[in-house]
């Protein structure tokens, strides 16, 4: 499954939204600063608890030094893209 995400670093608290009318982009914000792949960790583990998967079944496919990043998520399991943003809003 491939999702896109729009991240915006360096905020007070994290933060997940998306608006399937007027954006096909999840946001999310991150506490962590762009530096060192700090940002990218940070992202990683928040995807991983939020969806109940291993930080292994998560990989930034593009966008590693983008804001604008498409990562990839190996789930054992079908699942769909609504309910893989119902998981994340959670």
């Amino acid at each position: 499954m491939l999702l896109k995400i729009r991240v915006k670093t360096n905020s007070k608290v994290q933060k997940i939204s998306y608006n399937q009318l007027t954006d096909s982009w999840i946001s999310i914000n991150l506490k962590s600063k762009p530096v060192k792949n700090k940002a990218n960790k940070e992202l990683i583990k928040l995807l991983s608890k939020k969806l109940s998967i291993t930080t292994n079944q998560i990989q930034i496919i593009a966008g590693p030094k983008n804001a604008n990043k498409t990562i990839q998520i190996k789930f054992y399991e079908d699942i769909t893209k609504p309910k893989i943003v119902e998981k994340l809003a959670n």
